[in-house]
């Protein structure tokens, strides 16, 4: 598996949070593999590093940035990255993100529910909020937020989880 120079995203620029690994990586190395320029966003420097690397590797161009999404600093930082080493941006998929352990809505722990919203919700706000001035800029391009069945139908035992991934739906609607 190789890089496509001619593929339907030759010249364009992704990017991708929580692209340490799984789904953010997968993706990262599909942009990759279809011609994009990808730049990888985690707070997983080894991870994202490793994601990186792959796409050189197969003959793509990428760089990884830390970035925690859930400080607006970061967020921005990337970006700013993102917009000096390759001049543009095409495509965001704010995919960061994280699970709860079943737990019982009056057992969870405030700092527990803050912490899952934070990264899940409050994560693709601030990428969003900083992503498209930069895409209304050169005239437009995609956003994909990562949400979960839990955003439609709920998890027993998942109050922070299912919170945020509603969230995650809703906030597009804004």
């Amino acid at each position: 598996m190789t890089t496509n120079e001619n593929g339907k995203y030759t010249g364009k620029v992704a990017f991708v949070t929580g692209a340490a690994n799984g789904i953010g990586r997968a993706t990262a190395l599909a942009f990759a593999r279809e011609g994009a320029n990808v730049v990888v966003a985690d707070v997983s420097e080894q991870g994202n590093q490793e994601t990186a690397r792959t796409i050189e590797e197969l003959g793509g161009r990428a760089i990884a940035v830390k970035c925690n999404v859930t400080e607006a600093e970061d967020v921005k930082a990337a970006l700013a990255k993102t917009i000096e080493t390759f001049g543009r941006l095409d495509f965001a998929f704010n995919n960061a993100g994280v699970e709860q352990k079943n737990t019982a809505t009056a057992e969870i722990e405030e700092e527990e529910w803050d912490r899952i919203v934070d990264i899940d919700l409050r994560g693709v706000f601030l990428c969003m909020k900083y992503e498209i001035p930069l895409l209304l800029k050169q005239g437009g391009g995609a956003i994909v937020n990562t949400s979960s069945g839990a955003g439609v139908i709920g998890i027993k035992g998942g109050a922070a989880y299912t919170a945020a991934k509603h969230g995650v739906i809703a906030i597009l609607f804004g």
